[in-house]
Formats: C-alpha cells, sequence, structure tokens
C-alpha cells in the first residue's frame, strides 16, 4: 500500500501541514501508519480520503475538527453516503467527483514535492582535515 507524506497529504487536501499533523496526532483515523517516535507518519489514501472529508466538513460547514471527524467516518462508512444529522437534516456526499478530484490534487502535489532524502546525511569534513586552516 502507497503510503504518502504529511506535506503531500497537506497540499492535496488544500489545509496548512500544522493542521494536517495536529489532525493526525490528536484524532485516529484508519490507515495512518506511525512507526516510532522521530519517524515520519505515512497517510494511506483512505486516510487521504477521510482528512480531506474532515477538512472540507471543518472549512465549508463550520463543525469543529472532533465533530468533522465522527461525520466524515460516518459518511466513509454509509453504503449510500448519506447520513442523517437529525430528524429533518440528512448530509449526503458525492464520493466518485470528490475523490476525482483528490486524486487529481495528489497528482499536482507529487509532482511538485521534492523527494525526501533518505539515509544519512553526508558527513561534513573538517577545514582542518582539508589543510586549509593553521
Amino acid at each position: 500500500m502507497r503510503l504518502y507524506s504529511v506535506a503531500v497529504a497537506s497540499v492535496a487536501i488544500d489545509a496548512p501541514q500544522k493542521w494536517t499533523d495536529n489532525l493526525i496526532a490528536h484524532h485516529a483515523l484508519p490507515g495512518i501508519q506511525s512507526r516510532a517516535r522521530g519517524v515520519a507518519r505515512g497517510i494511506s489514501w483512505p486516510a487521504l480520503v477521510h482528512a480531506a472529508l474532515v477538512r472540507e466538513l471543518h472549512t465549508r460547514i463550520g463543525c469543529s475538527v472532533r465533530d468533522a471527524v465522527g461525520f466524515a467516518a460516518a459518511l466513509l462508512a454509509s453504503p449510500i453516503d448519506l447520513i442523517e444529522a437529525g430528524r429533518y437534516v440528512a448530509v449526503t456526499f458525492q464520493r466518485e467527483p470528490f475523490e476525482r478530484r483528490l486524486y487529481q490534487r495528489l497528482t499536482e502535489a507529487l509532482e511538485s514535492a521534492p523527494r525526501p532524502r533518505r539515509g544519512r546525511p553526508p558527513q561534513r569534513r573538517l577545514a582542518r582535515s582539508q589543510g586549509k586552516v593553521p
């Protein structure tokens, strides 16, 4: 399964990186992989869809992030992309166009994002070892 960085996910869902990082840190979204402290988190496609829907509910409707996480989970679990939010209120979700647009933004983010360096950073040599300092 392909995993995306928080930076790439943030660009794809049109959110500040800090917002995305806080969402992942404070709410248990399925599909987030975090192995150990100091290791970058990986975000799967289902988790990215969940985070994007949370962002949409938060910014467009004005839900708190906590409520948006719950609403998004209910919408994503619904076989008919609809949840009843009250006696006379229902929320529908147009999944296909939403995911298509998200995939398009993800593709653009992957093309523009620099690849993170892997492995140990190159060692710096002291100027003395090169004979430049007396």
